[in-house]
């Protein structure tokens, strides 16, 4: 069923509708957490990849994709108030006559209306830490003759505390030295976006999106150590790191009748910069300095990315669209290794500074096509490659890579949904992979190496989604990569470490997901939602030559939440839970492990909360999480040179623990 005025929904298959009155039992007060309510539906970032290219996130509003990369269509979703959603609509994406589409897309149908928001403020206490009083959200969003606009600030702030014992041993596994350490961070950041769609005549549409966004942060790690034979070390040490990053981002995309059919221009255009500092001191047991060095950064990244699109749609619903984007990447990095004297910290006695520039022109042209094969099935298609260059004035390489895509979707029968992909992708590079990296914290270094490319894969993958008539809903998805030139740790030289490529990998990922409602079980405005991730993954070792996982590879990640919002009350209450398994990684020295980002702490993120939708007016929330007794643990061993060919030097493991419980209060008020 296509939306009104909105020609880029060409399917007619009939969506699963969520009209407005659907999301009253959850009180939500932004358009982000009416999706977030969905049974079977999950946004999904459109990723920070090369350029723009085809489809993105799984999300539209009034039939229109949003463009951008990144969180960019979560934070416009989040502004629009829940007050201004007429309903939500549930579409299969390869029927929707948008190249690149597929799989589940929610379509957001709003109203146009006059000023609406939302305030929330959102403090948190933990026992180790400071409160943090400071996390809030302000938006806003409504409609001027043609204009509708949007805007929002979102302040977060972060006072976390890190403590325990580390161990150091050698190859036998016998202990000659403990540490106690405790690691802090503090930090703000502060994020302000705006937006507007500015609707015009004869089909002219203009959509401009802003951001700016400052994380202010600052790290410390405090250590103590008792040596427990003569190969320990008796003293202390401290490190402390401190950064600010600033990160401006513009989108915009114009779109109009033109050639029978519609053109779009699309613009995006990004700058970063990040001065940062780590200073490491270490101190004998009488507490004199034994040495005190630092590493200082100052880095410029940018990136510009045009893309045109010319689409047709024929009266038998298929679509056409020729696209063209050209895009530049760059990053200026200064860095300095300093080295200070121990009798004087302010007395700096050598200086090693680096400069790097690193800047990427790359133009693409693809062409896609998507059909209806039958009244059940559909099939689409892309073709294309990019001709890039890539590297420093001075030494600089030119690469053409073919890419595209062949999918198709079945339907057999009511509620079911098959499909089949088969695809070239081309990866992005991290230009800060390119340049050499010291951290003092951990004693590693990392060398520059320009011979870096892009990877590439093939990947074959396919989905089944299922939604049944008493509202569950359940799906599974198989993915099976074959990787060349593979971006991962390589060995440089006698003991040195880079970024590099390993020619060949391959990599397979299982989805599935459940979510059942609780009407059935007897328990009206229950909603229990289970998802898990597991991948497998193999590459050659460059040093050893054994078989192993890829670095830092994800290996398992599960969720667990659940939501009851009890009948004819105000009152909701549930939990949630989120485990992550990651693989360790290997460097040309040592090999190691952590269980960072926050869900692959162990036991993993946990929260229980209640919620009260009518508090004198506002929506109130308690919650407690990280209850379990979260604790990171980080374990390597370090080799006295390269791993295939030198004994082991020492083995450290280090376990801290999160400090929680965590009690946060949430106030929302929607006008």
């Amino acid at each position: 069923m296509a939306v009104a005025g909105s020609p880029a929904l060409a399917s007619e298959a009939e969506p699963r509708l969520f009209e407005r009155t659907y999301f009253d039992q959850f009180a939500p007060q932004t358009a982000l957490e009416m999706l977030e309510r969905l049974p079977g539906y999950s946004l999904e970032d459109a990723d920070e990849a090369r350029g723009l290219g085809q489809g993105g996130t799984n999300v539209l509003v009034n039939g229109e994709p949003v463009t951008g990369k990144g969180r960019t269509a979560r934070a416009r979703i989040a502004q629009i108030a829940a007050s201004n959603v007429v309903r939500i609509e549930i579409l299969d994406g390869a029927s929707l006559g948008i190249p690149g589409f597929d799989g589940l897309v929610a379509n957001i149908v709003t109203r146009r209306a006059s000023l609406a928001g939302t305030v929330q403020w959102e403090p948190s206490f933990r026992h180790n830490t400071g409160p943090a009083y400071g996390n809030g959200t302000l938006s806003v969003s409504g409609s001027a003759g043609s204009l509708d606009y949007s805007a929002a600030l979102d302040i977060d702030m972060v006072s976390v505390l890190f403590e325990g014992p580390e161990t150091i041993s050698n190859e036998a596994g016998e202990v000659y030295e403990t540490r106690d350490e405790a690691f802090t961070i503090r930090g703000v950041q502060p994020d302000l976006s705006g937006g507007i769609v500015w609707r015009l005549s004869d089909g002219h549409v203009l959509n401009a999106k802003a951001s700016m966004n400052r994380l202010d942060i600052k790290r410390g790690q405090a250590s103590e150590s008792a040596a427990l034979t003569p190969l320990g070390r008796e003293g202390s040490s401290i490190a402390e790191t401190s950064g600010v990053t600033d990160d401006l981002r513009f989108d915009a995309d114009y779109s109009f009748p033109a050639f029978e059919g519609t053109f779009k221009g699309i613009v995006l255009a990004r700058r970063r910069s990040n001065d940062a500092a780590t200073r490491f001191t270490l101190f004998d047991a009488l507490g004199g300095t034994i040495a005190d060095r630092a590493f200082e950064e100052d880095s410029t990244s940018s990136e510009g990315v045009v893309r045109l699109e010319q689409q047709w749609i024929g009266r038998d619903k298929s679509s056409w669209q020729l696209a063209a984007e050209g895009a530049f990447n760059s990053l200026h990095l200064v860095t300095d290794l300093l080295d200070f004297s121990t009798d004087d910290p302010g007395k700096i006695l050598t200086s090693v500074p680096s400069e790097t520039r690193i800047e990427e022109l790359r133009g693409e042209l693809t062409f896609g096509h998507q059909r209806q094969l039958g009244e059940n099935s559909s099939i689409q298609a892309s073709i294309g490659g990019e001709l890039s260059e890539i590297g420093r004035s001075e030494f600089k390489r030119s690469f053409f890579r073919p890419k595209g895509f062949v999918a198709y979707t079945f339907k057999p029968g009511l509620g079911w949904s098959v499909s089949a992909r088969l695809a070239r992708q081309v990866g992005q590079i991290n230009f800060r992979d390119f340049a050499a990296n010291v951290s003092l914290i951990d004693g590693v270094e990392t060398q520059d190496n320009l011979d870096l490319v892009p990877q590439q894969s093939w990947v074959v993958s396919g989905r089944t989604d299922r939604v049944f008539e008493n509202g569950h809903t359940f799906y599974l998805a198989i993915a099976h990569e074959r990787i060349s030139d593979l971006v991962d740790r390589i060995p440089l030289g006698a003991n040195g470490d880079a970024i590099g490529n390993i020619p060949r990998a391959s990599k397979t990922r299982i989805d599935a997901g459940l979510t059942l409602t609780g009407t059935q079980f007897g328990l009206t405005g229950a909603q229990l939602d289970l998802d898990g991730t597991w991948q497998w993954s193999a590459v050659s070792d460059p040093i050893e030559g054994f078989e192993r996982d890829i670095s830092n590879l994800r290996k398992r990640e599960l969720a667990v939440r659940f939501r009851h919002d009890l009948a004819q009350t105000d009152w909701s209450y549930g939990f949630e839970f989120r485990d992550i398994k990651l693989g360790p990684v290997f460097r040309a020295t040592l090999i190691e492990f952590r269980n960072v980002p926050g869900g692959a702490l162990t036991p993993g993120t946990n929260a229980v909360f209640i919620e009260h939708k009518d508090v004198f007016g506002l929506r109130a929330r308690l919650q407690l999480s990280e209850f379990l007794g979260q604790k990171s643990k980080f374990r390597r061993k370090i080799y006295t040179g390269r791993r295939d060919g030198a004994a082991i030097a020492r083995i450290e493991d280090r376990e801290r623990s999160l400090g929680g419980p965590i009690v946060s209060l949430s106030l929302g008020y929607s006008f």
